[in-house]
């Protein structure tokens, strides 16, 4: 896959998700140098935790790293209010595993295709 072909449809998945909830969403994707889907930024507005929207774009995000048979990797935090000890539990339970020494740097990877992750979400 050549780098403007992702950078197309990181751009433009990364545009439909933040233009899908009011309010400050927080996004940034990339392919990491191992060719894993990295997401280096999901915030949610505070209002809108409540709601299912964070999950939803996590799931909209790991269907379009499946569709091209990407891994998904990430490094929950405690950035933005956010919990990460439930973020990390929220990311097991969509087939995220803790890494040491993940070639992309990152914490917690996903491996595809990830049967488990059963989602209405098409891309």
């Amino acid at each position: 896959m050549s780098a403007v072909a992702t950078g197309d449809w990181i751009t433009r998945l990364e545009r439909q998700l933040k233009g899908s909830l009011p309010g400050m969403v927080l996004l940034a994707l990339d392919v990491t140098d191992d060719g894993a889907l990295a997401i280096g930024v999901l915030r949610v507005p505070l209002d809108a935790r409540a709601g299912w929207h964070g999950p939803r774009m996590l799931l909209a995000i790991l269907a379009a790293a499946d569709a091209r048979g990407l891994d998904v990797v990430c490094t929950p935090t405690d950035s933005y209010g956010s919990d990460r000890r439930a973020l990390v539990r929220a990311l097991g339970r969509a087939g995220f595993a803790p890494v040491l020494d993940d070639p992309s740097g990152h914490t917690m990877r996903r491996r595809t295709p990830c049967p488990e992750l059963r989602t209405e979400m098409s891309w």
